[in-house]
């Protein structure tokens, strides 16, 4: 069996370790447009892995976008293709993936396209393919929690909330905050309005809202969570009459990002700074704390996740917290991200997810599944507790 992961940054080189681990795959095919990073995961996968596994590793240096046709060759070899990439690609690699008529595992996709969802839908069937959309941490993860919760109490919920965030395990000055993935795609999140549900409806509202604090069972200490635009698939696929996502994160970083915000410094609109310069405040922030909350190597980060079903009396809540690999210095975010959509991917090698068309993760994962991949999870390390 050949797996192709498109992407060899923080995410696609940690799946692409986990794919090589598998002795079920004959070959792992990875494709970026990047050759330092390539260079990076060959090491990394001589480093991790027994020479037996780590030569089944195949790199490419390829831009996907230039070289769309190379892409469609490596594709065609391929069983199974999982995609690592920036937003702006995801779209030409689902499409990639849809054309060469092969399974395909996303973490992003541009699951908000809601428009687009009937034809890929209908265009994967007529291949007998299978496409997985968000299907990382958050969303991802969270989602086939949340739809798993809600079954717990009925199949339908009066309240579903989702709490989820890497954070650092010290809190440090200014922002209590260190980047555990792409800082461009943190302050979206902050920027964003946020999808939620509300007495049956969809409703926005502004990210950072509803600033609340949340506790869990298995760390001291309180945090807090704010809305955030997480919920992807689930206003689809679950049915809640209130449905939140909320990203957590230590107490006091909501008030101090609000004010950035306000203060237009994440603004994507360009303004004259002088010299017949023009540049975006966001820029400028990204390009500045990029350097300023860089993991340092001394730094370690912990993911957090809390899904709360409530009908009536009854209630269900899973919790997880996940930490640095000491072992492997790997980072939660990266374990929690990478590790749903390569088990995922695993499943559809193996047949055991038969649906074709578009399938959320919450749908891929039923409960014949979950079981299973909590196990498979359990198997890295990452428990996932029903504590009520």
């Amino acid at each position: 069996m050949i797996v192709s992961i498109l992407g060899s940054g923080l995410m696609g080189s940690e799946i692409a370790v986990d794919i090589l681990a598998s002795k079920k795959t004959d070959e792992v095919i990875v494709v970026d447009s990047n050759a330092s990073r390539l260079e990076e995961l060959k090491r990394k996968a001589r480093q991790r892995l027994p020479d037996t596994l780590s030569s089944k590793l195949s790199v490419y240096k390829c831009d996907i976008v230039s070289n769309r046709g190379e892409l469609l060759k490596i594709l065609k070899r391929s069983d199974t293709a999982i995609g690592a990439l920036p937003h702006s690609v995801a779209d030409l690699a689902v499409a990639s993936a849809i054309e060469a008529g092969i399974n395909y595992v996303d973490l992003i996709y541009s699951w908000r396209a809601s428009d687009s969802y009937a034809e890929v839908d209908k265009k994967a069937k007529n291949k007998n393919i299978t496409i997985i959309p968000a299907c990382g941490l958050a969303p991802g993860l969270s989602n086939i929690i949340a739809r798993k919760a809600v079954k717990d109490v009925g199949g339908e919920a009066d309240r579903l909330t989702i709490y989820v965030g890497g954070i650092p395990e010290k809190p440090e000055p200014p922002l209590e905050y260190k980047i555990v993935f792409s800082l461009d795609s943190v302050i979206e999140e902050y920027t964003r309005d946020a999808l939620v549900v509300r007495d049956g409806k969809i409703a926005f509202l502004p990210a950072l809202s509803e600033v609340e604090l949340v506790t869990f069972t298995s760390i001291r200490g309180k945090f807090e969570a704010f809305v955030t635009d997480g919920l992807s698939t689930l206003p689809n696929t679950v049915k809640a009459l209130n449905m939140t996502e909320k990203t957590v994160r230590w107490v006091g970083h909501a008030k101090k990002i609000s004010m950035l915000s306000e203060l237009g410094l994440f603004s994507e609109e360009e303004i004259d700074i002088g010299d017949k310069c023009r540049i975006s405040p966001r820029k400028i922030m990204s390009s500045l704390l990029s350097d300023r909350l860089a993991m340092k190597e001394n730094d370690r980060d912990m993911t957090l996740l809390k899904v709360v079903a409530n009908k009536g009396d009854r209630q269900s809540v899973y919790e997880m917290v996940d930490r640095y690999d000491e072992r492997t210095h790997t980072t939660s975010m990266a374990r929690t991200t990478s590790y749903p959509a390569s088990i995922v991917a695993q499943f559809l090698l193996e047949g055991k997810i038969k649906r074709s068309g578009f399938l959320p993760p919450e749908e891929a994962i039923d409960s014949k599944l979950f079981d299973e991949f909590l196990y498979a999870l359990k198997q890295k390390s990452i428990s996932i507790t029903k504590t009520a």
